[in-house]
């Protein structure tokens, strides 16, 4: 980082250099144009360079209430800027596009470019990264620390035991008035010069881009239990602004920098998404594997119908975020779970899992299709070690449903047959129930 910190200040100060070259140039310029466009253009220039030089002398001084992170907000005072003297930071500065093309928010959910200075950019709370040349890895953790050194602590914890191969790089997270630190984000960035290319260029390569997903994946797996959020995006480059006066932000990592195979040596790369959900509203809602599942699958059933009949009504909560979409649906989900008794405190966590899920998850070409429910027995062969283990405990699973929707076919066939009058016969209740008469046969006690 020293070599980087040091080409960085060189850039730095050539750039400074020629935009004030420039600028000298336009100011001792003889003749005016009175093209308007131009000197609106010209005007707006100008203004923007005054902020930049208050931002600079001044610091940053909010005007106004602002509404952040679920809370309000008002007399934020940051002087100076917070990579100037942090090598880990001025990295994280370089992997956002120049000026016009930084996009940033007072929210999460709706990034746009808000001005054509990068440096007054980098004080929205809301920020996205370069998503052509990916080099942070964001794990989201929905956990709120008694202090970012408890934060910090528990990070440190994961690293101890292996699960992870380094603290990360960054620490974003929301510092309450009573001290806690709220909702983190943890930020992994990949050496420089190791970004990865994604692109709709033919050139570029499928592999790279799925193994950083896994390794995210893998990554938020590892966090589980201190409130990870494995529903959340790993691609769209989007995060907690670090530099931005709003944060409170750790850098406690400046000396280890793994690559991305370098990390599978650590994490889970296989898990999926939907299993991760799972296993996150198990740990985080405290009901144990077995139960969470159950009850994740009841909401994730009335989940899907809800969604369903709100894309088919045109629903005016599908217009909005994704954001507010996933409200709406945890508001409903939470009134289902307490009409159908689950009205522990606890099973909001489930709620709130199977809601993100659904809603990241959302596609309408899909709701007429035959959707695959991955990780429904995820309490029975989570302890299983090898594949054919899994596979056998899969096979009797699949049998049992089998033979319970078959007994039932049967019962039903049978039922029709004696109120039609018919001669009740095994050939007759196969041929009713839509079996073989092999399988009437080996049900027949049960049934007559």
């Amino acid at each position: 980082m020293t070599g980087f910190e040091t080409r960085y200040e060189e850039a730095q100060r050539l750039t400074r250099r020629e935009r004030l070259r420039k600028a000298e140039q336009r100011d001792n310029r003889a003749e005016r144009t009175t093209d308007y466009d131009t000197a609106f253009f010209a005007r707006q220039a100008a203004e923007q360079r005054e902020l930049v030089r208050k931002r600079l002398s001044r610091g940053y001084i909010q005007s106004g209430e602002r509404h952040i992170g679920g809370r309000w907000r008002s007399g934020v005072h940051e002087m100076g800027l917070r990579s100037e003297d942090n090598a880990v930071l001025k990295y994280f500065v370089t992997l956002v596009p120049k000026g016009s093309r930084a996009r940033a928010s007072w929210d999460k959910a709706n990034l746009d470019v808000q001005c054509p200075q990068k440096i007054l950019t980098l004080d929205y709370p809301y920020i996205e990264l370069n998503r052509e040349f990916m080099a942070a890895l964001r794990v989201d953790c929905d956990g709120v620390f008694l202090s970012p050194a408890a934060c910090l602590a528990a990070l440190t914890e994961q690293v101890r035991d292996g699960r992870v191969p380094c603290l990360p790089h960054i620490i974003v997270g929301d510092l309450l008035k009573d001290g806690r630190y709220s909702r983190p984000h943890f930020i992994w960035l990949l050496p420089q010069g190791s970004a990865v290319w994604r692109s709709d260029d033919k050139r570029c390569r499928q592999k790279p881009i799925q193994l950083f997903d896994a390794v995210a994946r893998g990554l938020a797996a590892a966090l589980l239990d201190i409130g990870a959020d494995p529903a959340a995006p790993t691609m769209t480059g989007r995060m907690k602004c670090p530099t931005s006066p709003y944060w409170h932000t750790l850098t406690p990592n400046e000396g280890i920098w793994p690559t991305l195979s370098e990390y599978t040596d650590y994490v889970d790369t296989s898990v999926g998404r939907a299993v991760l959900v799972r296993k996150a509203a198990a740990a985080q809602s405290g009901l144990g594997l077995t139960a969470s599942n159950a009850i994740f699958d009841a909401l994730r059933m009335e989940g899907q119908r809800l969604l369903a009949e709100w894309h088919f009504g045109a629903d005016a909560r599908m217009h909005g975020s994704p954001a507010a979409l996933a409200d709406h649906l945890h508001e409903a989900l939470a009134d289902y779970a307490d009409k159908v008794g689950h009205e522990d405190k606890t099973v909001s966590y489930v709620t709130a899992k199977v809601s993100d899920y659904l809603v990241a998850n959302f596609d309408p070409m899909k709701l007429e299709g035959k959707a695959v429910n991955r990780g429904r027995i995820l309490d029975v062969v989570d302890s299983l070690k090898t594949v054919t283990e899994r596979q056998s405990a899969g096979g009797r699973y699949s049998g049992k449903a089998k033979g319970v929707n078959t007994l039932q076919r049967l019962r039903e066939g049978h039922q029709r047959l004696i109120s039609s009058g018919k001669v009740v016969t095994r050939a007759a209740l196969a041929a009713e129930a839509g079996v073989s008469v092999r399988t009437a046969t080996a049900r027949w006690r049960e049934v007559v």
